[in-house]
């Protein structure tokens, strides 16, 4: 119990930390990034598009159960994080230079984070209270490369150069329109409620999304600029149906091939949404004569052709 109470302020004494620190610029999260975490032999490997491309010695929790495992969404990236009344940025502050936050149990992202140190000879062994630390080059390296929306895998077995993590966690790339509902909404640099506000937006505001994750739209706005907003704030547009002949059908599609592409709309000239994987299961909605017509998990409608997949 006592050890539960320390780790419990210790969550409250972060969450408070960096309430008011810098957010980094927004970004558009990039669905081939993936980083998984080993803790049994403390090394960070970055994905992009199914590939290892980089390795990073790092420390991670000094019992097993001190850093989390499982799936995680990174929500928020901070320049200079300060610490208990250290400046960010100074030698003093065990926080180093940049902190990359991910959200454990829909906490803000203020809690557990990868992020530099003042101690690096511990870099490689098991001597953190919770947090992942790397080397300050590496920190700087992967926080250039990966955006708010990445998922995080975090575990204790055997690396195969295969992330296995859940993807739910990661941006899912859709497209469409949505409208505000409400006053002052905030359009977030990542998928939490602790991310940084970039723009406020009201009630009625016509916004297009890009991606989404969780209970959360990544959207692109007037500015260029790519952002968060909560689903509670929106209504998402219907699209209209495009003029091929579709019938209603209800059901299952099962991918048929190694990559599948899942289109905006019933041409192979139309932008990819989605790619997928042989045997991945998508809800059919309707049939043409060439095309499956689906529903994504996000709820978006797309397409898939039907020499790619079979009616399960």
């Amino acid at each position: 119990m006592k050890h539960t109470k320390w780790l419990l302020a210790f969550a409250l004494a972060f969450t408070v930390l960096f309430g008011g620190l810098i957010p980094a610029s927004a970004q558009a999260a990039t669905p081939g990034y993936q980083v998984e975490i080993n803790k049994k032999t403390n090394k960070l490997y970055l994905y992009q598009d199914g590939q290892v491309t980089k390795t990073y010695p790092v420390a991670t929790g000094r019992t097993k159960d001190l850093t989390p495992e499982g799936t995680f969404t990174m929500v928020v990236k901070i320049v200079a994080p300060g610490w208990k009344g250290i400046p960010g940025g100074v030698p003093e502050n065990p926080l180093g230079k940049r902190w990359l936050g991910f959200s454990v149990k829909g906490d803000s992202g203020r809690v557990y984070g990868v992020h530099g140190t003042n101690h690096p000879e511990s870099i490689g062994t098991n001597a953190s209270s919770g947090c992942v630390r790397m080397g300050e080059e590496n920190l700087l390296e992967l926080y250039k490369l990966i955006p708010e929306g990445t998922p995080i895998w975090i575990h204790s077995g055997k690396s195969t150069n295969k992330w296995l993590g859940d993807s739910s966690y990661a941006v899912q790339p859709t497209k469409g329109q949505l409208k505000v509902k409400g006053t002052n909404v905030n359009i977030r640099t990542g998928p939490s409620t602790g991310s940084f506000t970039i723009e406020q937006v009201n009630n009625g505001t016509v916004l297009e999304f890009t991606g989404y994750v969780k209970d959360w739209y990544q959207v692109r706005l007037q500015t260029g600029k790519i952002g968060f907003i909560n689903n509670s704030f929106v209504t998402k547009l219907e699209e209209q149906e495009p003029t091929s002949d579709f019938t209603n059908a209800s059901g299952k599609i099962v991918a048929t091939e190694n990559v599948v592409n899942v289109r905006s709309a019933p041409s192979l000239n139309a932008s990819v949404v989605q790619k997928v994987s042989k045997g991945t299961s998508m809800t059919l909605t309707g049939i043409s004569n060439e095309w499956y017509r689906i529903k994504t998990s996000s709820g978006a409608t797309a397409y898939v052709h039907k020499t790619v997949a079979k009616q399960d």
